[in-house]
């Protein structure tokens, strides 16, 4: 029968699992001579003790998929564990046979990269000739990987008033037969709180009928929701929570999807589309222009002086293949985007956000290619997208750094050359575009200096 949720804010109480453990040890009979017995364990590959001092021997192991572990054969006398090293004189010859294949070795690492349960066997021969064999089973789980089916991530057609339910589903994929599994819906208004807001757990193969109303009438900041022209959009999850025969207990959890409700006595669609222009510094120096196109080709909808980092806004009649246009007028270097679109009627759609990117190389040049010798030299340095990143702003003269100063634009740099001198300058943008690889010229004649250039850096200097 499938399950029934209502959305009502409530806290529900977490699941808690009782732990148990399970450990067991193949013995031999003992006899008249001090009882030799022997134990396997499986520890993790980062651990060099001795493993009988900080885990337990055992016929059943449940271990990852191609997780490497180091398998031991450690025994005992009277009940008493042997360190490995000091066991040797105790046996004539031992072996491991995993999978049916034959190791010898007290200890060896191994990976299982089949999932499945693998049968590993210890084989010891002892000094008088008696033959001792234990055995386990190792459980090799499967990943577990967590989907969420429907509705389909941003889904915004859905009836705010919810008179006959909405099903959510998901898949779960990885649950072994030898682990029960339970899984555990979330839902909020709020993202960043859909993993406090527990609606109640059914069985993971199963879907879930969510009843109640949708559509939110306040929102957070206490005012009156106009359902005409905003929806109400409920994110939601899925935790999943296995547990094997020995009451381990493993917990993995979804993406978090959300879904919009549609408007209410509004046959057209909104759109919202965010805007950014990537590493700008200046977001309010943008002028965003651009226009609504339909799949004809027609004009719906213009906008413009519009600043990044903000969100255009539009009402338009339904329709699909809607292309949305964007460049900024004042920083040039950033290159139009856009983006095609379907709105559904009466639907509040968010797009994913918009980006701009700047893609052009910063520029320089002189602001005088002569000057006297005892001033510094001043450069341009030009950008009109991200701005210039001055932390990476390096003037070298024939290979010597030099101090510089970078103010509105201008890079100071003192003359300290000589008679004839290559200056390099190294500068990028905060998109990370780096300036053309060049240098200048630099020459003192007395009292004057000349600078000359640019030249490619494979040109003689």
């Amino acid at each position: 029968m499938k399950c029934r949720f209502y959305f009502i804010f409530i806290f529900i109480s977490a699941i808690i699992f009782s732990l148990t453990t399970s450990c067991s040890e193949a013995e031999v009979l003992s006899s008249d001579t001090p009882e030799l017995t022997q134990s396997i364990f499986i520890v993790p590959e980062s651990y060099f003790g001795e493993p009988y001092k900080q885990y337990a021997a055992a016929e059943k192991f449940y271990i990852d998929l191609n997780k490497k572990v180091r398998i031991c054969g450690v025994y005992a006398l009277d009940s008493e564990f042997i360190p490995i090293d000091q066991s040797n004189t105790y046996y004539s010859s031992h072996k491991w046979i995993i999978d049916n294949n034959e190791v010898n070795a007290s200890s060896l690492y191994y990976t299982f990269d089949k999932a499945g349960v693998h049968k590993i066997s210890f084989v010891t021969v002892d000094n008088l000739g008696d033959t001792l064999t234990s055995h386990a089973n190792v459980y090799v789980n499967t990943p577990v990987s967590l989907s969420l089916q429907f509705p389909p991530n941003k889904y915004n057609q859905v009836d705010g008033e919810n008179a006959t339910g909405l099903e959510l589903s998901w898949n779960v994929y990885g649950i072994d037969p030898w682990e029960s599994s339970i899984c555990v819906v979330y839902a909020s208004y709020y993202e960043d709180k859909v993993w406090e807001r527990p609606l109640g757990e059914t069985e993971c193969t199963e879907s879930v009928d969510l009843m109640g109303r949708l559509n939110l009438d306040i929102n957070e900041y206490g005012d009156s929701v106009n359902h005409s022209i905003n929806n109400s959009t409920i994110y939601w999850g899925v935790r999943a929570v296995t547990k094997n025969d020995r009451g381990n207990i493993e917990q993995y959890f979804s993406d978090i999807f959300s879904f919009s409700t549609i408007l209410e006595n509004n046959q057209n669609a909104i759109i919202e589309v965010p805007v950014t222009c990537m590493f700008s510094q200046y977001p309010e120096k943008s002028q965003l222009k651009g226009a609504f196109i339909s799949a004809s080709g027609d004009t719906l909808a213009k906008f413009s002086k519009i600043k990044a980092n903000s969100v255009i806004r539009q009402a338009l009649s339904p329709q699909s293949n809607i292309k949305i246009v964007v460049c900024d007028t004042a920083l040039t270097e950033y290159s139009c985007n856009s983006m095609t679109v379907n709105l559904p009627p009466s639907t509040k759609t968010i797009t994913d956000t918009l980006f701009l990117q700047d893609k052009v190389k910063p520029n320089m040049v002189p602001s005088a290619t002569e000057l006297p010798t005892t001033a510094q030299m001043k450069f341009f340095l030009l950008d009109n997208g991200s701005g210039i990143n001055a932390s990476k702003i390096v003037a070298m003269m024939n290979e010597d750094t030099l101090q510089t100063t970078f103010n509105d634009n201008i890079l100071s740099i003192p003359n300290t050359c000589k008679k004839d001198c290559a200056l390099s300058i190294y500068a990028e943008d905060y998109a990370k575009n780096k300036a053309p690889d060049i240098y200048w010229r630099v020459k003192v004649n007395k009292a004057i200096t000349n600078i000359e250039g640019p030249y490619a850096k494979t040109e003689d200097k």
